[in-house]
């Protein structure tokens, strides 16, 4: 039926009020936005208010959002850091899966379910939500940590998985399943040959000429045509749209247009995703919930424990630490969207009843709802499960006293490394990379396999003698441990810590920090340093109003632990590497080389204040020389 502009108008008008009101209060309650989305969905849809009465109104247009978060995903990966995930992928995913359905089809056979709707039901409750876990750990900057890396691992694996369930469902039904398996895995290995093709040649090629023309309209379009284009692709070969989308990103994350393409298609991201939060929430029965809610609240809790505790356990067999592999479990808790696909498959194929069909519904959205809640509770419930381990591997000789400790041995570590090389003072690292660790103890670095949350660990390395703590971690919730664990065993330990986000700093200030360093505001300097360079401000100038930018800046904090004595505070430093750049005026600075040389020279220079007077207290820093290639295994904790 055709509906007039001023009825869809309307519509929209309604849809924007009540999810802006209940976006609002959320906020104020701390709940994350998704929360209000899906709410809105409930009143708007069909069972709840019926502003919306037929919810593929929208799914069209929610479905462009998850093809954009995808993408925009991708474009933060690349090939080869996927490729150091495949043990995750296919270990991790592939123990996941089994274990979930194995449990989910046990429970409802035993509840007198036929064989294949109890297979069924394996299969749709151990499937995630691609979109929402990914838009909450994005939202806390986690994307890069162990559990992000572990949750995004699992979620490749179900949405690739999602093609042979769609194929076996008519063959549990009885009936033909359409095009042959090996029709269909040719068609996936000839877009396999395609994309690989689009992205060594094609891609690079289109894109470097797009850009030559300086225009941000063509750029967008390109942009879009490789983003939509490839998912078209593989959803003609049986895979799903974000799926492809997700690879369209792989393609350009590896070219230097990554960032401007993130930044063409972020406003249209938000608007479209919030659609699908939308348009999930409005599948919501309200009615038969009030009818029913213990049945529904209970299978609801039932599916949570059932996914934490499934998921966790394929975690430890796939080699991920306790912590890591609760949190895990918490961030997948839930039901996913490729589930309604499966769902519907399975109701026109009369695997599911209507009344099934209803409940299975109102679980997968209270489940979704719950998500957010659920990830809190493993952040604060996945710490105790931090000593489950071997604690250590690897032995650091000779007796130590005021030395840098090094947690996570990625870019940064290692200028601090190279930093106390130059300086003559002694240190030792700590990472969770056993590719990395075994590399570094050949050259003889003085490095250990071990978690840093571990008290036992840190005591191995000293802690309660050294001078300086850095911790470069992409982990949040290991580094709030690291630095609390840290400054209880060592008071006078002047800590220094990176993040990502400048709210995170007066938590880790008063947690034990002495120094917090924001990349945020790091690439803001970095940023306000070449537009000064680039008017030719002459370098006295330059390094004052650094300095002063520095010293009144947020991420400059007060140290809430009073230093020892014997350490000097240092003025505001400038790196040398952005010194050098300021006095030959280029216009443009490399931020991570900046940020890392700044955190190496903080180390040097605390260290510097405790050295006898046959060490200069001002060393020269010189970039960290470039590491060994590490194994394809797994990324470095601080990578």
């Amino acid at each position: 039926m055709e509906i007039s502009p001023e009825i869809l108008i309307g519509k929209i008008i309604a849809l924007l009020g009540l999810a802006v009101g209940l976006i609002y209060f959320g906020l104020r309650l701390k709940m994350p936005a998704i929360v209000g989305f899906l709410v809105t969905g409930v009143l708007v849809g069909p069972h709840g208010l019926g502003l919306i009465s037929d919810p593929a109104q929208v799914e069209s247009l929610s479905e462009l959002g998850v093809v954009l978060l995808l993408f925009t995903i991708g474009l933060e990966f690349s090939i080869q850091s996927l490729l150091k995930m495949k043990r995750l992928v296919l270990l991790g995913g592939g123990l996941q899966m089994a274990f979930g359905t194995i449990a989910f089809f046990s429970i409802a056979y035993v509840l007198k379910f036929p064989w294949n709707t109890s297979l069924l039901f394996g299969f749709l409750f151990s499937l995630s939500s691609t979109a929402i876990v990914l838009k909450l750990l994005q939202e806390k900057g986690e994307m890069d940590s162990a559990h992000g890396r572990g949750s995004f691992g699992v979620l490749i694996f179900q949405d690739l998985a999602v093609v042979p369930l769609v194929l076996i469902l008519p063959i549990m039904a009885g009936q033909s399943g359409g095009d042959p398996l090996y029709l269909v895995f040719g068609k996936v290995a000839a877009i396999g040959v395609i994309v690989v093709g689009m992205a060594n040649w094609v891609v690079p090629w289109v894109m470097k000429k797009v850009a030559a023309t300086r225009s941000n309209e063509l750029f967008m379009f390109a942009v879009a045509l490789i983003c939509l284009g490839t998912a078209f692709l593989t959803a003609e070969a049986g895979l799903s749209l974000a799926l492809g989308a997700f690879m369209a990103g792989l393609i350009i994350a590896g070219s230097p247009y990554a960032y401007q393409a993130i930044s063409s298609v972020m406003p249209m991201r938000d608007i479209f995703t919030s659609l699908f939060f939308v348009s999930i929430g409005m599948k919501m029965d309200i009615k038969f919930l009030f009818n029913n809610p213990l049945l529904v609240i209970g299978l609801s809790l039932i599916v949570m424990i059932i996914n934490v505790s499934t998921t966790a356990l394929a975690m430890k067999a796939a080699g991920q630490r306790g912590r890591v592999a609760v949190m895990v479990g918490f961030a997948l808790c839930q039901v996913g969207e490729f589930a309604f696909v499966l769902a519907k498959t399975g109701g026109d194929l009369k695997l599911l009843d209507e009344g099934a069909m209803i409940a299975f519904l109102n679980v997968a959205v209270l489940t979704m709802a719950m998500t957010p809640l659920a990830l809190e509770v493993g952040r604060r419930l996945s710490p105790r499960f931090g000593a489950m381990e071997a604690p250590f591997v690897g032995n650091i000789e000779g007796p130590r006293e005021n030395h840098a400790v090094v947690i996570g041995f990625g870019v940064a570590g290692q200028a601090v490394a190279r930093a106390c090389r130059l300086i003559g003072r002694q240190y030792a690292i700590i990472d969770m990379n056993p590719g990395s660790v075994q590399s570094y103890q050949a050259q003889g670095e003085p490095i250990i396999f071990g978690d840093a949350v571990n008290e036992v660990v840190l005591e191995h390395v000293g802690i309660h003698r050294a001078a300086i703590l850095v911790v470069s971690i992409p982990d949040p919730v290991a580094t709030r441990r690291i630095i609390a664990q840290s400054r209880r065993l060592n008071p006078n330990l002047y800590i220094v810590a990176r993040t990502r986000f400048l709210l995170t700093g007066e938590l880790l200030l008063r947690l034990g920090a002495n120094e917090v360093l924001a990349e945020e505001f790091e690439a803001a300097l970095a940023v306000f340093n070449s537009v000064l360079s680039f008017y030719k401000l002459d370098h006295e100038s330059i390094v004052k109003e650094l300095a002063v930018a520095r010293e009144k800046g947020p991420i400059r904090f007060h140290a809430t632990v009073t230093p020892r004595a014997d350490h000097v505070d240092p003025t505001p430093l400038v790196s040398p590497a952005t010194e050098a750049k300021t006095k030959d005026a280029t216009p443009i600075a490399t931020e991570a080389q900046d940020r890392d040389q700044l955190l190496a020279k903080t180390a040097t220079s605390h260290l510097a204040a405790n050295l006898s007077p046959t060490f200069p207290a001002s060393a020269a820093f010189e970039p960290a020389p470039e590491s060994p290639a590490e194994p394809a295994s797994l990324p470095s904790e601080a990578e």
